[in-house]
């Protein structure tokens, strides 16, 4: 069974179709690509799923559900959480406190508990920092803790948003350019971990303009192009489908 299951999704801005009926399935434990050239629908499509956009057409199942409709903040709770194209973490906050700031239902996130339920915040504080460590010492980034957001690369950001995402439990991730920017060695090893992650479990459907990584890493890759999906098939399939050469690869 499909872990994400997307049917004939449409959505328009005025006199513009971005998407036109667009249908994918992502499984669980397993690393999927979405490609197509600048402009073709593949942001859209994750907003829409994420309910960032609200779809003008057709259905989204997660887990079994349909979450059709439902709120950014719903999504989430639903485990199915995704990062952004350009990093958006708190500059000013350092990166053990961005971590901190994900997970969802905090005990102390209510004003009465600060004052009620003292004892139990101070302890899910301490597991939730446990864990958060743990989550950087994976990424390799434990290192930089206690510096500031602002100041790291652009490659460690990317690593502390895919960490912030790990934080909420997530059984699937949606990265939209997770190496935009990255220097090749740095994307390869950030792509090393999401297989780690992949093969313990979790789901991840990635937008990415690194056709070597995207051939690389993913088992399955789609293809938009103009708001349709033009392709799906495993690396080689898609390295030669005619449509995706014309499409995107510029044949």
């Amino acid at each position: 069974m499909s872990l994400l299951r997307v049917e004939a999704v449409s959505k328009s801005f005025g006199g513009l179709k971005a998407l036109d009926h667009v249908s994918l399935e992502t499984p669980a434990s397993t690393i999927v690509g979405l490609i197509g050239p600048n402009g073709s629908g593949k942001t859209t499509l994750v907003n829409v799923v994420t309910g960032q956009y609200p779809a003008d057409g057709g259905n989204i199942f997660f887990n079994g559900e349909d979450i059709t409709g439902l709120q950014p903040h719903e999504i989430a709770h639903k485990r199915l959480v995704r990062s952004f194209q350009i990093t958006r973490v708190f500059p000013k906050m350092t990166v053990l406190e961005n971590m901190l700031v994900a997970p969802p239902h905090q005990t102390g996130e209510a004003l009465v508990s600060v004052f009620a339920r003292r004892r139990r915040i101070m302890s899910q504080e301490k597991e939730l920092a446990r864990r958060a460590l743990d989550l950087l010492r994976f990424l390799e980034i434990a290192h930089l803790c206690d510096e500031y957001a602002a100041n790291l690369s652009g490659g460690q950001q990317k690593l502390l948003e895919l960490g912030r995402s790990l934080m909420c439990n997530p059984l699937m991730i949606l990265l939209d350019e997770p190496v935009a920017g990255v220097n090749p060695t740095l994307a390869r090893k950030i792509f090393e971990k999401i297989v780690e992650l992949k093969e313990g479990g979790m789901a991840f459907l990635v937008i990415e303009h690194n056709v070597d990584i995207v051939m690389s890493f993913c088992e399955s890759i789609y293809v938009l192009s103009k708001g349709e999906m033009v392709a799906k098939g495993d690396p080689s399939q898609i390295q030669n489908d005619r449509r995706v050469i014309d499409a995107y690869l510029g044949g």
